[in-house]
């Protein structure tokens, strides 16, 4: 996602946090959205230093190091219970206790890091799906994808993991934060219109004299820079996820991305490049997306069905066909640009 168009433009701020590009974008005199940028380009960052596996003493890193009950601030403990709920939903397909997987499918490093890398070292040996007959029982009990890897005591801010559990949150962690500073920008700031941006979880907002937003979505099977169709809304969230930005060569000579089936705990194998989500809630749409994803075409629509039937979905495979499930009478509003090869309405 990227590129904003809109008949009075606001300003705009772009940095680099979580690892990826934030676009920010307000409708405000130049001193308060200034001063605005600076808010969230702060919390981004220490967002950032609690979250990321990458950072060594991030609060996420103490806490997969930790034994026994470990005190969490209120943001992480926000996040935990949010991603506890999103396992459910997902039917496991979400699942935070990946972060071994992820290391183990060469993700180790930041991906910048991992792009520079040499591979001049032999893959990594994917133990997590390597069992003896003494430690089976423990790795199946340890790998349940249908079940969180950890406790949170009600009330309390404290967390216990389950042994050897190691969490990763980046799945859900740049929806929530951009869905929480949007809010707070609003509700304190009071800014009239506005747009948040990191890597593709957006919100939006609007008052009633400011014109649509209008969010472009990149093709996955073309080159950089080329676009697939729009998005037009003039509040609401957008999230988009897939496996063509985030993949490496391994020494194998295979390829690997960093969206994990927890069933397998590999990178999925998916016919699904790339799916958007238009919904209300940033995290809520990212959750999505992934699902998707991970789940691929023939799984997706059934749990669409069950679980969510007021976003409108729109993935790509790898073959080239465009698949939406959503509101169909409002598609050419709201996706203008896009004509699916596959149509599913809500039920």
């Amino acid at each position: 996602m990227s590129r904003t168009e809109q008949v009075a433009r606001p300003l705009r701020f772009q940095f680099r946090a979580m690892n990826t590009d934030v676009e920010v974008q307000l409708s405000a005199g130049r001193e308060e959205a200034e001063h605005a940028a600076t808010v969230v380009k702060n919390w981004f960052e220490t967002q950032e230093q609690r979250f990321s596996r990458f950072v060594a003493d991030s609060e996420l890193n103490r806490l997969n190091a930790s034994t026994g009950w470990m005190p969490i601030s209120a943001a992480m403990d926000e996040v935990l219970s949010l991603a506890y709920g999103y396992i459910g939903l997902t039917e496991g397909i979400f699942q935070p206790g990946i972060s071994q997987a992820l290391q183990a499918s060469g993700y180790d490093l930041s991906f910048e890091k991992v792009q520079q890398r040499q591979l001049k070292r032999p893959l990594i040996e994917r133990v997590l799906r390597t069992r003896t007959p003494e430690s089976s029982g423990w790795m199946e009990d340890r790998y349940d994808h249908s079940r969180p890897s950890w406790i949170q005591r009600e009330g309390s801010r404290m967390v216990h993991l389950d042994p050897g559990a190691e969490l990763d949150l980046g799945g859900i962690v740049k929806g929530w934060a951009v869905e929480r500073i949007a809010d707070w920008l609003q509700r304190t700031l009071h800014m009239p219109a506005g747009l948040i941006n990191a890597g593709g979880d957006i919100q939006v907002w609007g008052s009633p004299d400011h014109s649509q937003w209008t969010l472009q979505v990149a093709d996955p099977l073309q080159n950089q820079g080329a676009m697939s169709g729009a998005i037009r809304l003039q509040r609401g969230a957008v999230a988009t996820s897939g496996i063509s930005r985030r993949q490496w060569q391994n020494t194998d000579g295979s390829f690997a991305h960093h969206l994990i089936d927890p069933r397998t705990m590999e990178p999925a194998d998916t016919d699904v490049l790339q799916c958007t989500v238009l919904g209300q809630h940033a995290s809520q749409c990212e959750i999505i997306a992934k699902t998707v994803c991970i789940l691929g075409s023939a799984e997706a629509v059934g749990w669409l069905n069950r679980h969510y039937d007021r976003h409108d979905v729109l993935w790509m495979t790898r073959d080239g066909s465009n698949y939406f499930r959503g509101n169909t009478d409002t598609l050419a509003e709201h996706w203008p640009g896009f004509d699916p090869d596959h149509r599913f309405s809500l039920l």
